[in-house]
């Protein structure tokens, strides 16, 4: 079966996958290596597959009393060593709606930490045009912060080893309904700390999988199988092998969703020309961004009572699209519930006249009269403009 993708050969295009994790000084150097090997093929796999990451940085721990050129107990680096060469032979196709590719949380201690050896490589990212930089308030040291922003920005999260600070992260992105795939390698952490790391969430998500991640329902009902096939063994497993199943599994996830928020009453005058743009101009944007759409009235609704369905759609969206063309109440309610904190792009018929407090908001004023492609291409040009704007409450 082809996964489900609005390009097949580039099934992951749009997504960022997060790779998070540590090892423990005390750890077998031998399985710290199996798993920079699993990392390292993992964003090959993912790049290869048009999808993007997200990582940390700052510095480079080693084991006590060990060589300079000992392993390091993160694995951040080492992934964006391998994003760098992926640049180097040809980064595949990504879309402007998801504004760039890799994705780092950075804070002035964090970049003060960057190892000297490691200074070439973060300036030849920054150089390369595809590195975005997500900077916590300036003189902010709490690591919570940083992977609060990582979860906005992935798409799904892949952890190895780690302690207390991987398990926060699992479930930042639990809460938000994103895939979590935990490995099953006993790497302990690189602060001992911690209840178990991804080993325990490994053990949790095997006797729960859809807690974890759900498939698309081409795949339905085979995410247990799938954890099976990633089973490691601790470094039995090729390396190389595990990280081509892990990014099948990826593969076969459902896609991150676009809520549309938008004019359904089909005896309102405005509803043919917002039907046609979200038809003939949403839609297709959408498809090529990598997302699926989740429109109420237009798609499958599992729940009783359709309030808590669009609620819930907007909450846990990877990005609501509000158009408040009609200027009905119920598309302002739910703008004003979306723009507590998630993604979200505005859209209305050139002419709409805001209300004060929207006017503050950018929002993309198509033109009925323009032609599909011009319509698209002006839309395409908001997303990518706005698409990564801060929320209006920033915590850090």
């Amino acid at each position: 079966m082809t996964p489900p993708s609005s390009n097949p050969a580039l099934p992951l295009v749009g997504r960022r996958i997060q790779i998070a994790g540590s090892a423990s000084g005390k750890t077998d150097s031998a399985l710290v290596g199996y798993a920079h090997q699993v990392v390292s093929n993992l964003v090959k796999g993912v790049i290869a597959a048009g999808g993007g990451i997200v990582v940390g940085i700052g510095r480079e721990p080693r084991p006590d009393g060990s060589r300079p050129d000992a392993l390091s107990l993160l694995f951040d680096w080492t992934a964006l060593e391998t994003a760098a060469e992926c640049l180097k032979h040809g980064f595949p196709a990504w879309p402007a709606e998801s504004g760039l590719p890799i994705v780092v949380a950075s804070s002035e201690k964090a970049v003060a930490e960057i190892p000297e050896n490691r200074r070439p490589l973060y300036e030849e990212l920054l150089r390369s045009g595809q590195l975005h930089v997500e900077s916590i308030m300036a003189g902010s040291r709490a690591a919570a912060f940083l992977r609060q922003r990582q979860a906005i920005f992935g798409d799904a999260l892949i952890i190895l080893g780690g302690g207390t600070g991987v398990e926060h992260l699992a479930d930042l992105y639990l809460s938000r309904r994103k895939p979590v795939v935990p490995l099953d390698l006993a790497l302990g952490a690189s602060r001992e700390d911690g209840t178990g790391g991804a080993m325990r969430l490994a053990k949790e998500a095997k006797a729960e999988p859809v807690r974890f991640f759900r498939f698309s329902p081409a795949y339905a009902n085979t995410e247990g199988a799938a954890l099976a096939e990633i089973a490691t063994r601790n470094g039995v497993a090729g390396a190389s092998d595990i990280a081509d199943r892990t990014v099948s599994l990826l593969t076969k996830i459902a896609r991150p969703a676009a809520f549309y928020v938008r004019l359904l009453n089909p005896d309102h005058p405005k509803f043919k020309i917002v039907e046609s743009f979200f038809r003939d101009v949403v839609d297709p944007v959408v498809e090529e961004a990598g997302m699926r759409r989740l429109e109420m009235g237009a798609d499958k609704n599992d729940y009783a009572f359709m309030n808590v369905a669009i609620f819930e759609g907007v909450h846990f969206s990877s990005v609501a699209i509000v158009d408040v063309t009609g200027e009905r109440p119920n598309c302002f309610i739910e703008l004003g519930y979306a723009l507590r904190g998630g993604r979200v792009l505005v859209t209305a018929e050139d002419g709409t006249k805001l209300p004060f407090d929207q006017e503050m908001i950018p929002c993309h004023f198509w033109k009925p009269a323009d032609t599909v492609a011009e319509r698209k291409k002006a839309l395409v040009d908001f997303w990518e403009k706005n698409i990564n704007r801060p929320p209006i409450v920033k915590m850090a």
